[in-house]
């Protein structure tokens, strides 16, 4: 019976603690796509904030993206960051064209890393 009640435990324990990982999964796409869309506004206004805007997109993704490491691991995750500090490179140097197409990148790139590490039921069959 004891390990019955054990097995119950370990089990509950495990779903709890992959339910807690798809809801901040999910959260944290949610609010990074919604930086981003923000970020393509201002880009396509040549918006001077942009500039300032992607450094603290930057640093807001960087600090989450070292909690969601702690959990899973994607290159795609590490490529993301690279591909910001691209879309940031060319902000300061003014290439607004470039820089828009690093973001919209960096939207279908946050749609596929979401995709990949959210629960699905194509990760069952």
């Amino acid at each position: 019976m004891k390990k019955v009640v054990v097995a119950g435990v370990i089990l509950l324990v495990i779903l709890t603690a992959g339910i807690l990982e798809s809801v901040f999964v999910d959260k944290l796409f949610d609010a990074l796509d919604d930086r981003l869309y923000a970020l393509e506004d201002a880009i396509h206004k040549e918006d001077d904030g942009a500039n300032e805007q992607i450094k603290q997109l930057t640093s807001w993704w960087e600090k989450r993206r070292n909690v969601l490491e702690l959990f899973t691991y994607s290159p795609d995750v590490r490529a993301f960051s690279v591909a910001l500090a691209e879309a940031e490179g060319s902000l300061e140097c003014d290439d607004y064209q470039n820089a828009l197409s690093k973001v919209q990148s960096l939207i279908v790139m946050s749609s596929n890393i979401h995709r990949i590490l959210d629960f699905n039921i194509e990760d069952i069959v």
